[in-house]
């Protein structure tokens, strides 16, 4: 009789220990899991050139996407969009933005990570970095020249 209670205990034994095993396991599995979130690469902070930027968008007529392309070549500076044109559902949004870039005759970088770091929400904006790593900017639709003197201004303390 003795050795049937002693080997019911052992089943139950073997059955609660197979069962804390498991969840065991499963506990080391969550862990593991959970702490690979934490060996993930930390967000990098994108490197900006030096240089002038000029940060528009389509919703800017033609002739003054045509003048801002104009004067980013004469003074070496980028001409930046936020994304593509049409709507974000669109089939054909890089068609389409390749149609109206050759339309207007213009060529763009698109970067809608310098829109967010610059804090750029309306357009166009002018944008300089300076090689010490010091951000001007201003928006409005004025003339890049413009724009440069205007920064100029504020940067010397002088006023007009």
């Amino acid at each position: 009789m003795e050795t049937k209670q002693t080997n019911k205990k052992l089943k139950q034994m073997k059955k609660m220990f197979k069962k804390t095993l498991f969840q065991i396991l499963a506990l080391m599995i969550l862990a593991t899991a959970s702490s690979y979130s934490s060996f993930a690469l930390p967000k990098q902070e994108i490197q900006i050139e030096p240089g002038i930027y000029i940060l528009v968008s389509f919703a800017i007529n033609d002739e003054s996407l045509r003048s801002y392309f104009n004067e980013a070549n004469c003074y070496g500076a980028k001409l930046v969009m936020r994304g593509l044109v049409g709507e974000k559902s669109g089939r054909n949004r890089f068609a389409e933005t390749k149609t109206k870039l050759e339309k207007v005759g213009i060529n763009i970088d698109i970067n809608p990570n310098l829109f967010k770091q610059f804090g750029i929400s309306q357009v166009p904006a002018v944008v300089v970095v300076n090689t010490d790593k010091t951000i001007k900017k201003i928006s409005g639709h004025i003339t890049l020249k413009k724009a440069l003197e205007i920064m100029e201004v504020k940067a010397s303390g002088k006023s007009t």
